[in-house]
This record gives structure tokens, sequence and C-alpha cells, in this order.
């Protein structure tokens, strides 16, 4: 999601952070599946912002994330997260947000 700044240094702390900036903006969190991500035929758009946070990995933090999302009926927006660390250490969250 375009604007959030996230500094951390563990995946696990990255992830509690960007997880908060989704919650706080929707009154919808909901985790999926890959499979059921994969299974939406909506058009995938990159996050805005991926460029940026790919410059900013071992600069100014030592984990991003790298963002696609599918919009979807009900002002609901599905996304695929992936959080990557200096060392290559990856995760990977789908989930559901609504826009208010």
């Amino acid at each position: 999601m375009a604007g959030e700044y996230i500094q951390s240094d563990s995946l696990k702390s990255y992830w509690k952070q960007l997880k908060a900036f989704y919650t706080a903006g929707s009154p919808l969190f909901q985790k999926i599946t890959k499979k059921q991500y994969d299974s939406y035929q909506k058009s995938e758009r990159e996050d805005s912002d991926n460029h940026l946070n790919q410059e900013r990995l071992g600069q100014d933090t030592q984990v991003v994330d790298v963002a696609f999302y599918k919009y979807l009926p009900d002002h609901q927006t599905a996304y695929r997260i992936h959080i990557v660390d200096v060392a290559g250490e990856t995760e990977e969250h789908f989930f559901i947000t609504r826009s208010f």
C-alpha cells in the first residue's frame, strides 16, 4: 500500500508493522491462501512503492515488502505481499481488505 514507511531488522517485526498499517486503514482484514488469491480472475497490479522499497533494502532498513493486489467486488482488495530481508530470507502473505 502506497505511503507506509517501515524500518525493521526482522521479517516478523516488519510483518507486524505492515499488518497494523493495513488493519488500521480497513474495517476488514481477512487472511487468505495463495490458492484463493490466484483464483481471483482480476487483473493484478503492482504497488507503486515497490521500486522505492527495493532501493531502501540494505540502506535505511534491513527488510522491505514487494506488494501486488487485485481489486474485487464490494470495495475489497486482495493482496499478495512478499517480505524480504538483506540476507534473502522471505515470507509471503495473502489477505483481503475493504475500503471504507
